[in-house]
């Protein structure tokens, strides 16, 4: 008997697999007691082993090693997980009381001008998954906060003539143009920030919206490609 056959009889409630279905039911409603007095050890046990890894991992190793790589770097760093994947050389600055999520990736690699530059205000936010790409220069206003999953770019990353791309030529000075984010900025999950704009002082990007041209102070923009929604009367 083949194993087909076998499967055909446990289909029809006979053979031996006709128990599987049954067995496998009852074990999956198997449920260990809880004690709650013993997990709750063993629970914070675990937490307290967790938070001295990651802080070891952090003062050790993490915030030294990103240290080394910028040129300045403030006071009270919060690296929330591993360091941020940098490529390049270029010149990176971040202000005091800043927070950075785990991964990002920053390319300062492009070879458009002598040093790319990202610069970072104080107390500035940038979340998890973040990427910044820097060619000629960055810079990200005090009190910023930027969502999870953003993408900031000073380029266009490829050229758009077929050939060049083709040829995997390089990207020329024409096609980058700096990104300036100003202070108390809010920019919302998975949102894309195109080259050369200036987003002015308390402005709020919608989650989701490609930024193509330069935003006011003061508003809030939405969409793809952003326009303005309307004006921040807030106080």
């Amino acid at each position: 008997m083949g194993w087909e056959d076998i499967v055909a009889a446990a289909r029809e409630d006979r053979g031996v697999l006709r128990y599987a279905r049954p067995a496998r039911r009852a074990l999956r409603g198997v449920r260990l007691p809880v004690i709650r007095p013993l997990l709750g050890v063993v629970y914070g046990v675990t937490q307290l082993a967790l938070i001295g890894c990651h802080f070891s991992a952090k003062v050790f190793y993490r915030e030294p090693l990103l240290r080394y790589r910028c040129a300045r770097v403030g006071k009270r760093l919060n690296l929330e997980g591993a360091l941020p994947q940098i490529v390049g050389n270029g010149r990176i600055e971040i202000g005091d009381d800043v927070t950075i999520g785990a991964p990002c990736t920053w390319d300062l690699g492009f070879s458009v001008v002598p040093t790319a530059e990202l610069i970072i205000g104080d107390r500035v936010s940038i979340n998890y998954r973040n990427i910044i790409s820097v060619a000629k220069s960055v810079r990200i206003g005090d009190d910023t906060l930027i969502a999870g999953e953003v993408a900031i770019f000073d380029n266009i990353s490829h050229p758009i003539a077929p050939a060049k791309r083709l040829a995997r030529a390089p990207i020329t000075a024409d096609e980058v143009a700096p990104v300036v984010i100003g202070r108390n900025v809010w920019i919302g999950v998975r949102s894309i920030i195109m080259r050369g704009l200036t987003i002015g002082d308390n402005s709020i990007v919608a989650a989701g919206s490609v930024v193509t041209k330069s935003v006011p102070p003061n508003t809030l923009v939405a969409g793809n490609p952003a326009v303005a929604i309307r004006p921040i009367t807030e106080t």
